[in-house]
């Protein structure tokens, strides 16, 4: 299985939560293509390297089995990357597996409503992660019931 990894990655708590969320899909024998890994895309890149770099990861995600968003901070690129992927399966017959994933998402704070609709499963503690090869093998959704915002 191919997983597109959609996560903000600029600062050093973002960081830390990629490589440790990555290296766990990993350990289930998954596919992980990280953008972070693939493409580096400094500021100041000419406009030639921005195209690259967004085709590409256009590519990977229509080529995708699954995506894994990791919404904490709520990174625009990121949630771009989650819609752009929900449209695909709108339009189309091979559906791209929708996994969110928010560890800051403490007890009485809401999620979002579009992605709390969007999401196939959506993850909210770091132990449930152990659950999604179950998950992704049974086809069980699991959706989000808490309060939305």
């Amino acid at each position: 299985m191919k997983i597109y990894f959609a996560s903000p990655f600029f600062t050093p708590e973002q960081i830390e939560r990629e490589e440790r969320l990555k290296s766990k899909l990993r350990s289930f024998g998954y596919d992980v293509f990280s953008p972070k890994e693939a493409y580096v895309c400094k500021p100041n890149e000419p406009i030639e390297k921005r195209k690259e770099v967004f085709k590409g990861n256009i590519d990977n995600i229509i080529d995708a089995d699954a995506i894994f968003v990791v919404t904490d901070d709520k990174d625009m690129g990121t949630i771009w990357e989650a819609g752009f992927a929900n449209g695909l399966n709108a339009a189309r017959d091979n559906k791209i597996l929708v996994i969110y994933y928010t560890e800051t998402l403490a007890p009485g704070k809401s999620f979002n409503l579009m992605l709390a609709q969007s999401g196939d499963i959506i993850i909210t503690k770091y132990e449930d992660m152990e659950k999604l090869p179950t998950l992704i093998e049974s086809g069980e959704k699991i959706e989000y019931t808490g309060e939305i915002q």
